[in-house]
Order: C-alpha cells, then structure tokens, then sequence
C-alpha cells in the first residue's frame, strides 16, 4: 500500500462518514454502501460488498442518531474493505477484526466530538438571546471540518496499522487461531439477525 493510496482512502471514508448525522443522512455511510465503493475502487467489489454486508448486520439496530454510539459502522465497513481488498497477505477475516477496531475507536472519538457540537449549539443559542448574529454556517462548516478530519486521522492511522502488522500476524497466528476467526466473521450476519429480532421482540 502506498502512502498517497493510504490517504485516498482515509480521505474517501472520511467523506462518506459525514453523512453519518452530520449533514443529511441519506444513506451514504451505511456499511451495504460504503463496502462495496470502497472494494469498487480497490478493484475486489465482491469482497468489500461481503465486508459491508457483514458490518451492516452487526449494526442493524444501532442508528446513527442520538447518545449511543458503540461502534462507526462506515469507519469499520471502509477501513476494513480497503486492507482487504488492496493489500496481498490480508484475508478479509483479519480485515474484519481490524475493521472492528478502527470503528470502536472512531466512535469514541464521535462521542467526543458531539459534545463539542453541544457547546457550539448553547453558543449560537445565547448570541440569539443577546441580539447577535449566531453565524450557524461558520460554526456548522468548523464543525463538520473538525468531524472529518477526526475521522481522516482514525482512518489513516487504522490502515497503515493494518497494512503493516496485519499481514505477519495473520501468517504466525497458528491454523486453529484462523480457523476461528474465519468462523466468526461468517457469523457476523447472524448475529446481527439475531439482535435485530431481539430488538424488534422488545419493542412489540
């Protein structure tokens, strides 16, 4: 992988996560989307088709929207596509786990974040009540510039990990070791069924 390959990555997932609630929600940063552009341009849309599929599964149940944030499902379905269908010596099992990761970390670094939108929301909200301009479109584009460089610097960060280290520990980690991280990145998507029919059991 090279650098300028690395960024162009980090840059397009950075992109296509600020339609994550932070400018219009149209469906764009949902993994079934964001997996298979992301393999289209690695040229394997199959595989990151297979990754998005599985990320959007597990993430069925967690909107984007509101306090709880467990996991970006765009950061890992993005991250996760790119090592594995870019670089030689990373199985999509081991991509997966290493999507996994960068999507925890990104949401905690969103959490951050929305925090910050909250104080710059209160701000434009007494320059109303002391008569001032709140200029909303200078604070929303520093705040969306902010959110993407977040993401740009998880997800760049996340890649060269990934092409680095992935390819040796996965070549060391003994056959047992692979045979079960190959079985639970199969049943990625059941799991996901199965949380959704748990959700939609309680709310009925």
């Amino acid at each position: 992988m090279t650098g300028l390959s690395l960024l162009g990555g980090a840059a397009a997932v950075a992109a296509l996560e600020l339609d994550e609630a932070s400018i219009g929600t149209f469906l764009l940063s949902r993994p079934f989307v964001v997996g298979p552009l992301i393999g289209w341009a690695r040229g394997d849309v199959w595989s990151g088709a297979a990754l998005g599929a599985a990320f959007e599964a597990l993430t069925l149940t967690e909107l984007p929207l509101g306090g709880r944030l467990d996991l970006s499902a765009s950061v890992a379905a993005g991250t996760a596509a790119w090592l594995a269908c870019g670089v030689a010596g990373i199985s999509i099992e081991a991509a997966f786990f290493a999507g996994l990761a960068a999507g925890w970390v990104q949401a905690r670094v969103e959490r951050r974040l929305r925090g910050t939108r909250g104080a710059l929301a209160r701000g434009a909200e007494r320059a109303l009540c002391d008569g001032q301009e709140p200029r909303l479109g200078a604070r929303l584009a520093g705040a969306l510039t902010v959110q993407a460089a977040a993401t740009f610097a998880v997800c760049a960060a996340s890649l060269a990990v990934g092409a680095a280290f992935l390819p040796p520990t996965w070549a060391a980690l003994p056959e047992f070791a692979r045979v079960g991280t190959r079985s639970a990145f199969f049943a990625a998507p059941w799991i996901g069924a199965g949380g959704l029919a748990a959700s939609l059991g309680r709310r009925s």
